[in-house]
């Protein structure tokens, strides 16, 4: 079971959410010295103490990280900064 869940419905379409991920892919990279491989629509990642996923369809993204004992105290932090680093990237639908 994923450590942090975030679903987020969006309107870029497939094609530019996907160019979106990637961009995402090379930020876990150069900042965190992740290790990504794509798997059809979904983004695997793996980093020291960290590891997850990005599955993009065309108009959802749900992204999962897995943490390990010593970042679980860092979450909230953790998932704080995801969700900006998401917000900027691929924005999500306001809610009605």
């Amino acid at each position: 079971m994923a450590d942090i869940f975030i679903e987020r419905e969006h309107t870029l379409g497939l094609d530019r959410a996907l160019e979106q991920v990637a961009t995402l892919a090379g930020l876990l990279v150069d900042e965190l010295d992740a290790r990504c491989a794509w798997n059809g629509n979904r983004l695997d990642f793996t980093r020291p103490g960290a590891s997850g996923r990005v599955e993009v369809t065309e108009t959802l993204l749900i992204l999962e990280v897995s943490l390990g004992f010593l970042l679980r105290p860092f979450k909230d932090r953790i998932e704080q900064g995801i969700t900006e680093k998401l917000d900027s990237l691929v924005p999500c639908l306001p809610s009605v």
